[in-house]
């Protein structure tokens, strides 16, 4: 890769990370691979001077997870940053793995915040990242286009600690990571799972990608980095354009039901994700929906154990085993 096409996104990293006041105490996630060591080193070289290095170790890697974990260490003493390091202590039976891990990292993060008196993570996502995620959420099943891909900035409520995820590197390809890690000399560890297919992320990147480039005959990435780009946009005008019923706690069926079924799904899309429901899919919503309409059903469930219920013309969320008549 020629020198001025790497210098050129770190340029624009640099530039983007402008609107940050520098001086400021921001935490950064660091798991000890080549994305968030890259990060780390373009947040030193743009002048933060007030960096908390968070590492999170989900012990699913072994021995690999150990010297992860000792690599961390060292790194914060030698750059003298102060370091949160914690692992997960269990898993949820309810929910998925990922989903799991995505839980346990914002609390992780929320704990860090509160210790800190901080309120933005760094995280390094880069451009791959942003198409598996975008493939993975489209082909399981997303409620919303809009809200299939990344976002530089994604504002996080966890045990009632607000704070800002924040991701520079998600118009950066991997191989434009590796080429400034390998130029710079950095020392990172390589996740040997990322190699392994039983993850369904692994095999999106490493089987289907492949395969729908082999078909088309063409590489189509940045297309779908930029179709990202332009989903995430228009779900911004979208946003504006939408009442704000998603912030109550309970959604008036009356005025869900006589308005646009597009203006429907996209105000309960958005009450489940603000009342924390994972993984919110199409499903989701239109089982939701389904109250709106037909009066017979007062109940529909949802995942990890919660369920909406409709009473006196409200719907509102329950647990599952709430025996409150609707």
């Amino acid at each position: 890769m020629p020198a001025n096409q790497c210098l050129a996104w770190v340029e624009q990293t640099v530039k983007d990370l402008e609107i940050y006041t520098k001086e400021q105490c921001y935490l950064v996630g660091v798991s000890g691979g080549v994305d968030s060591r890259v990060l780390l080193q373009i947040l030193l070289g743009s002048g933060f001077t007030n960096l908390v290095i968070c590492h999170l170790d989900h012990r699913l890697r072994g021995r690999d997870s150990e010297r992860e974990n000792r690599l961390i260490r060292r790194l914060a003493t030698r750059l003298r940053l102060p370091l949160v390091q914690e692992q997960v202590q269990g898993w949820p039976p309810k929910l998925s793995l990922e989903t799991a891990a995505r839980q346990a990292r914002q609390q992780f993060f929320a704990r860090a915040a509160k210790q800190f008196g901080a309120n933005h993570v760094f995280l390094g996502h880069h451009a791959d990242d942003q198409v598996e995620t975008f493939l993975f959420n489209i082909l399981r099943g997303a409620g919303s286009i809009g809200k299939a891909a990344m976002r530089p900035e994604t504002r996080i409520s966890a045990d009632g600690i607000d704070f800002i995820l924040v991701r520079p590197l998600l118009h950066v390809w991997k191989q434009e990571i590796r080429y400034y890690a390998k130029r710079h000399r950095l020392k990172c560890s390589e996740d040997l799972t990322n190699a392994e297919n039983k993850f369904t992320r692994n095999r999106i990147r490493n089987l289907l990608v492949p395969e729908i480039e082999r078909i088309l005959g063409r590489p189509f990435k940045t297309n779908l980095l930029r179709l990202c780009e332009i989903a995430a946009d228009e779900a911004d005008l979208l946003r504006e354009l939408t009442p704000g019923w998603w912030e109550l706690d309970e959604l008036a069926v009356r005025d869900l039901r006589t308005s646009p079924v597009a203006l429907q799904r996209r105000v309960i899309h958005q009450w489940l994700t603000r009342k924390q429901i994972p993984d919110v899919s199409f499903e989701d919503v239109e089982e939701v929906r389904s109250l709106l309409t037909h009066p017979e059903i007062a109940k529909v469930n949802l995942s990890a154990g919660n369920s909406c219920r409709r009473r006196a013309g409200k719907l509102f969320i329950a647990p599952q085993g709430d025996r409150e008549s609707a």
